[in-house]
């Protein structure tokens, strides 16, 4: 009567919601302190020193700076922060932990610098490796392709905002087939 992977759907439902909230939470809190930042950067700094918030050389001046630090983290940080965003797939398997660090550090100061267009890979790639590296410890049945999925699903939920992108967005790629009816894919058993 049950689908085939009802079961296994039920046994990762707990170690998804706590996934979803975790992932929920770093993004949160990396995304308040590069706001934090970038508000010392760009308002406190400036006016402190005496220039012009607005000014073409403090624009000019600051992104060529964070441009400077991020790259500098990238070179020297272990695992150079991660994969590369312009190369790698958004959703790839854990990198070591140990690149989280630098990762993480680059990507507060890229966005606070105002050189980053998101935080989108950067949060991924950390929420998958924190996911995959906890997640193995705790329960050790489950795969790391499947730590992938649920950190990936979690982190899509919470950069739009809602589960249903992150449901929405697997129903496409996870299913070979577009014969069956999106509706139907979205939904288990």
């Amino acid at each position: 009567m049950f689908h085939p992977r009802a079961r296994t759907m039920l046994l990762l439902s707990l170690p998804a919601l706590i996934i979803g909230i975790a992932s929920s939470l770093v993004l949160i809190a990396a995304m308040k302190v590069a706001s934090v930042f970038q508000q010392f950067l760009w308002q406190r700094l400036p006016t402190s020193i005496g220039i012009a918030y607005d000014s073409p050389f403090w624009i000019v001046g600051m992104l060529t700076l964070t441009g400077i630090v991020v790259g500098l983290i990238i070179r020297y940080s272990p695992g150079h922060a991660g994969p590369d965003p312009a190369i790698e797939p958004l959703i790839s398997m854990p990198v070591s932990p140990s690149a989280l660090p630098g990762l993480l550090l680059a990507l507060i100061i890229g966005l606070a610098g105002g050189v980053s267009l998101g935080p989108e890979h950067p949060i991924m790639t950390i929420n998958i490796a924190l996911a995959a590296a906890f997640g193995s410890r705790l329960f050790p049945r489950i795969t790391a392709l499947d730590w992938t999925i649920l950190a990936s699903a979690g982190t899509i939920g919470a950069l739009f905002g809602t589960p249903v992108a992150a449901a929405l967005i697997f129903s496409q790629t996870l299913s070979g087939s577009n014969d069956i009816p999106m509706w139907d894919r979205l939904f288990a058993p």
